[in-house]
């Protein structure tokens, strides 16, 4: 008798665990939680980030990423290599397409698969040198699109 009590308790527990799991769901994802509206304004904030400003922090991850594989820190190499795309880059992608689309993507090909792929596969240290030398070209172009729009 005492084992279908436990027994109960644990259902009854993993039940109330579920359930409140399910309603943080509810309450997070809502548009009108706290969580989506500062999600919101992050957005907003980094959608303002001047473009210049946003070029000058790729540059320096690129810079921070050659220097850790150069002294054989892989990972964070890639790490770097990461931020640069994925929380500077994305946030250029719309407005260089607009601007020049074969630059945008072609710019996005070389951090994202280009650059990546050599560290993964342990590249010469040259050869990232010369990915990211490319990069630091194509971002000068950018960098004076932008510079260019009223």
């Amino acid at each position: 008798m005492k084992n279908i009590s436990i027994m109960n308790r644990s259902k009854l527990h993993t039940l109330f665990m579920l359930m409140v799991s399910a309603i943080s769901l509810v309450f997070m994802t809502s548009p009108n939680s706290v969580f989506a509206q500062e999600s919101d304004a992050a957005a907003a904030e980094s959608d303002s980030r001047d473009p210049t400003a946003i070029i000058n922090e790729i540059r320096t991850l690129l810079t921070q990423a050659n220097n850790q594989y150069a002294a054989q820190d892989f990972v964070g190499a890639e790490a770097s290599v990461q931020t640069a795309y994925l929380d500077n880059f994305e946030f250029l992608e719309g407005s260089l397409a607009a601007l020049n689309p074969e630059l945008m993507e072609a710019t996005e090909l070389l951090i994202r698969e280009d650059l990546i792929g050599a560290i993964q596969d342990r590249a010469p240290l040259t050869e990232i040198q010369n990915l990211i030398n490319t990069i630091n070209g194509n971002l000068d172009q950018a960098e004076v699109l932008f510079q260019q729009q009223p």
